[in-house]
């Protein structure tokens, strides 16, 4: 962000340019989407997207929710009537993926300041623990010693390896174009991979799966359990079949493990299509939320649910500007502004000089 941006952004907490934008965006529901938390700092390259967030922000973006907005299940927001005002705005908390940091750091702060949340877990990492790709890619490029290394993914490639910076960038560029592979030809890649980086294929225990008995105390608890998948495969590259199959499992797990109802989905890597919702709703859940960016309204697709992403690289400031909405506020007057600046530009040349 830039120092002008970030000097803006705390002139607006200041001067409760935010507190008011939270009044008019009332109606609406900011829910918060987080991966995970550390107490001791990962390695920079293996957290270059800020997927994982210092515990000490999060404890202070936590006590602000607390103060200033009314935090609720997320049932609660998918069963407003559109429209229905609160007096103060409210507010759900979720985690994806199902990290083992999530009963060890944030629950501990979630529960002495009375607020619930909702975990989304992946069924396989749950049972299996096996560590996902992109941690065990992090893990590879981080840990190694080599200048560079050649990758086929879509076509052979050098990506820089020598400095800190060289790794993020590389991550930044391969980590998209990993995604987008079959499980089995992805799984192929990262064992060569680890071969010519000269490491260990294996993920630090910071980036370990909850147990089935922390599940099942926080359920307890007031957190509530959704599903992210059985695989963490992206849904658009799954049959219907295998959709079905996929979204079913991963219930079926969840409520034996929690012993109630699991009717909240969270779409693996935010993709989904209307394969997907159709998949979903036969499957028995009520409500998916995405990675689209913006406050929910409850009049909206319970199956497009919108999200604020938290990372460790938001400012605090940054971050109340998001969850009280005026960051959406403010690029919707800008993109009008440039639809109506590209409307005059493609205007006749004598029409423009009127104006004046």
């Amino acid at each position: 962000m830039g120092v002008i941006k970030e000097l803006a952004y705390r002139l607006f907490v200041a001067a409760g340019v935010t507190s008011a934008a939270a009044w008019l965006n009332r109606r609406k529901a900011v829910i918060l989407a987080y991966h995970d938390v550390y107490t001791s700092g990962p390695d920079p390259v293996a957290n270059y997207d800020g997927l994982r967030l210092r515990l000490a922000l999060f404890e202070r973006q936590m006590r602000y929710m607390a103060t200033h907005y009314e935090v609720v299940p997320l049932d609660e927001i998918r069963d407003l009537p559109a429209g229905s005002r609160h007096r103060r705005s409210l507010a759900a908390i979720t985690f994806d993926d199902g990290y083992a940091n999530f009963y060890r750091h944030a629950y501990p702060i979630l529960r002495r300041l009375g607020l619930p949340a909702t975990v989304f877990v992946v069924t396989d990492f749950l049972v299996h623990g096996r560590p996902f790709w992109w941690d065990r890619l992090r893990a590879m490029i981080a840990a190694t010693q080599r200048p560079s290394v050649r990758i086929d993914v879509d076509g052979i490639q050098q990506f820089p390896l020598a400095t800190a910076q060289d790794k993020q960038t590389t991550l930044t560029d391969l980590s998209p174009r990993l995604l987008t592979l079959p499980p089995s030809r992805r799984e192929a890649l990262l064992a060569g991979l680890a071969v010519d980086l000269d490491v260990d294929d294996q993920t630090p225990a910071i980036c370990g799966s909850l147990s089935a008995d922390e599940l099942r105390e926080m359920a307890r608890d007031g957190i509530s359990v959704g599903s992210h998948g059985r695989s963490h495969d992206s849904f658009l590259h799954l049959s219907r079949d295998a959709l079905l199959a996929e979204l079913t499992e991963s219930k079926r797990v969840l409520e034996s493990v929690v012993g109630g109802p699991v009717t909240w989905l969270c779409y693996p890597h935010g993709e989904f299509s209307a394969d997907a919702v159709e998949a979903a709703i036969r499957a028995g859940y009520r409500s998916a939320v995405t990675v689209i960016e913006g406050l929910h309204d409850p009049a909206a697709d319970p199956y497009a649910v919108r999200r604020i992403g938290v990372n460790d690289h938001m400012t605090f400031a940054q971050f109340v500007v998001a969850a009280s909405g005026l960051r959406e506020m403010l690029k919707d007057l800008l993109r009008v502004r440039r639809q109506r600046r590209g409307e005059m530009r493609g205007q006749p040349t004598a029409r423009i000089r009127g104006l004046g």
